[in-house]
């Protein structure tokens, strides 16, 4: 299991460490990425980030791969996460995949970057053929996120995300593996 995957000559995926709790903290208490997100909650807490690592550490052991994973930063530490839900097994062939970046980050192109690499890292690496995206309706960034990487829309989904005690309407993306006919 790698520990590093290069996005560019600055911004590389990495593994998530008790040393990134203070920019979990810092950056996810954005109301932005609380509204975007299904499972990232707002105010995001120190014990949200406790959680949230040891969360990440018992997926580790359990798996037995790497399912969520850094943005880090050279200077500035961790500055966002991407990760993918294991729906279907470590060795299924489907899977949805969730990202954030903090806010002095957003708008220069580095997410469409990331997840450009990370789905190419995964179908390279996994079994996986079919990578999912859902995304609320009032986030049309993370819409076009999607489809700069080769990611369409498929369907439009009513009321399938639970958050809060509301039910959300979700825009289905996907992107199948280069070269895959089935």
């Amino acid at each position: 299991m790698p520990a590093h995957i290069a996005i560019d000559e600055q911004i590389a995926l990495t593994l998530f460490s008790p040393a990134d709790k203070d920019n979990l903290v810092r950056f996810l208490n954005d109301p932005v990425i609380g509204a975007n997100t299904l499972s990232v909650p707002h105010p995001y807490t120190d014990q949200h980030a406790s959680d949230w690592l040891a969360l990440v550490e018992a997926n580790r052991a359990t798996l037995g791969i790497e399912s969520k994973w850094a943005i880090r930063h050279p200077t500035a530490g961790v500055i966002g996460g991407i990760g993918r839900f294991v729906k279907t097994g470590t060795n299924g062939h489907s899977d949805e995949i969730g990202y954030w970046l903090a806010a002095p980050y957003r708008g220069q192109g580095l997410m469409s970057k990331v997840v450009a690499t990370y789905t190419d890292w995964l179908f390279a690496h996994t079994p996986l053929v079919r990578i999912e995206g859902y995304v609320f309706p009032h986030n049309p960034a993370s819409v076009r996120v999607l489809e700069k990487v080769g990611f369409e829309q498929e369907g439009y989904a009513r009321f399938n995300r639970l958050k809060n005690g509301r039910y959300f309407d979700s825009i289905l993306m996907a992107r199948i593996k280069p070269g895959f006919t089935g």
